[in-house]
């Protein structure tokens, strides 16, 4: 047996990643946590890791399906005391209209008890209404009780607690009362990364309010979970002894939106991967034979980007030597002639692409994405099909009619090209988690030894 359970929500907003992050980090504290994020969001997990020390895992059904998702959740689950994982918007907020995808979808996967976040701003014998219906909407998933959040008081708590335990015979965790302090940072696109935060905010502030207001040993009493270890090889890719090929992963402020699993399924195929920071270092890391530009706010630091001429130059010229590269979102916005923001400043970036990245007010194309492969490139061939998530308000400008990828919205005619290949290099909006393909990190990697070879590292 094992101690794990899902912390879920009514609906986005109402405080469930506070509440995930206070009690991931008051766990902490006597048990080795391991933290877990349903959908896409790579902002929540790094706060999961903040608070953890851990790292924090995507369980993502779209892009990863229902078994990848279980071997990821029991990989990592098993070695831990707790696992928590973090819901996605409202419980039953899925793909659409559906609840496909959803937090509910994910803890009937993996049979996971449910605490569910109420916003009780307000409120007091409704709140038995609420909870019974998101109880009776689906009546397998097994919610085990609730914490309120915003509570006024504590004599407005004890009225809650009586109504949910005469009319649902639920139990109630305890509650968080409203306290600015312990509010994330917020801007565009979500909350703060904690990489821009510096970890200055009042965690422990956070976590002291969890400890006094909160049953969390309830919660672990409740949360008892049988576990088994999946011992198939099903989706591996068998790897012979080879020479580990060392590969530059962007890592720093403006560079930091990657799954986990994506990085673990790359380092298992034999690559070492080595952090550099785009902001602050000269040159990308010596020795290296392949670039990985994750994702990020590059618009936030284009000045500073724009300003480390050496490392522009240190990218381009690995990438017409034919270095093998990989960008996602940001790394795709970093590689183009300019960042464009929105008072129509233009910032010089590496200019790989002969585009611009120009900064909108709106998302776009914004949410889960299917892609064909159009155009062999370094990581995928013509023909493949890979399921990802597209989260940007940026868009390229630019003539450019020879994509890789042609993709549409699930459930919808919507279509747009996208994948930017020159030489080895590979640009594109679209996220994906490595931990599906891992052809395609076999086959990245395959490139960087290429490359290595070519260039005489491993002699010729």
């Amino acid at each position: 047996m094992c101690k794990a359970f899902m912390i879920s929500g009514t609906h986005s907003g109402v405080g469930k990643t506070t509440i995930t992050i206070g009690i991931i980090g008051y766990l902490s504290k006597k048990y080795n946590v391991v933290p877990f994020k349903v959908g896409p969001d790579y902002i929540d997990a790094a706060y999961h890791r903040f608070a953890s020390g851990n790292l924090s895992y995507n369980l993502d059904v779209y892009m990863l399906g229902d078994d990848y998702v279980k071997k990821s959740f029991l990989k990592h689950a098993l070695p831990g005391d707790v696992a928590v994982v973090e819901g996605v918007m409202g419980m039953y907020d899925g793909i659409n209209n559906t609840s496909y995808g959803s937090s509910a979808h994910v803890a009937k996967l993996l049979n996971l008890p449910v605490i569910l976040v109420v916003d009780a701003s307000g409120m007091a014998a409704s709140v038995s209404a609420l909870v019974k219906g998101y109880i009776e909407y689906d009546k397998s998933v097994n919610v085990v009780g609730v914490i309120f959040n915003r509570v006024g008081s504590e004599k407005h708590y004890n009225l809650l607690k009586e109504c949910i335990k005469r009319d649902l015979g639920i139990k109630a965790f305890g509650y968080l009362p409203h306290d600015d302090r312990v509010n994330l940072p917020e801007r565009h696109l979500g909350l703060t990364p904690i990489f821009e935060t510096k970890g200055d905010h009042n965690f422990s502030i956070l976590y002291d309010k969890i400890g006094e207001f909160i049953d969390v040993d309830g919660i672990l009493d409740a949360c008892d979970v049988d576990l088994k270890k999946d011992d198939s090889d099903e989706g591996k890719v068998t790897v012979g002894i080879r020479e580990t090929v060392k590969i530059a992963l962007a890592y720093d402020e403006a560079f930091n939106f990657y799954y986990q699993d994506s990085l673990d399924s790359l380092i298992e195929m034999g690559a070492e991967l080595i952090p550099f920071s785009p902001l602050r270092d000269d040159a990308i890391p010596k020795g290296v034979s392949g670039i990985y530009l994750g994702g990020g706010f590059p618009e936030v630091f284009a000045y500073e980007l724009s300003k480390n001429h050496s490392m522009l130059s240190s990218i381009k010229e690995s990438i017409e030597k034919r270095m093998p590269v990989y960008a996602e979102c940001g790394g795709l916005m970093y590689l183009a002639k300019k960042i464009v923001d929105l008072n129509g400043d233009e910032y010089h970036m590496v200019g790989i692409f002969d585009l611009d990245a120009i900064m909108t007010k709106r998302l776009v194309n914004f949410g889960y994405a299917e892609a064909e492969v159009v155009k062999d490139n370094v990581l995928f061939k013509k023909g493949d099909v890979i399921f990802g998530h597209v989260f940007h308000n940026s868009k390229m400008s630019g003539l450019h009619d020879d994509f890789a990828y042609e993709v549409h919205k699930p459930y919808s005619e919507e279509k747009w090209s996208c994948g930017y290949v020159y030489k080895n290099c590979l640009g594109t909006y679209v996220h994906i988690n490595l931990l599906k393909y891992p052809n395609a990190a076999e086959r990245f990697i395959g490139y960087c030894r290429d490359y290595a070879w070519e260039m005489g590292k491993y002699g010729a």
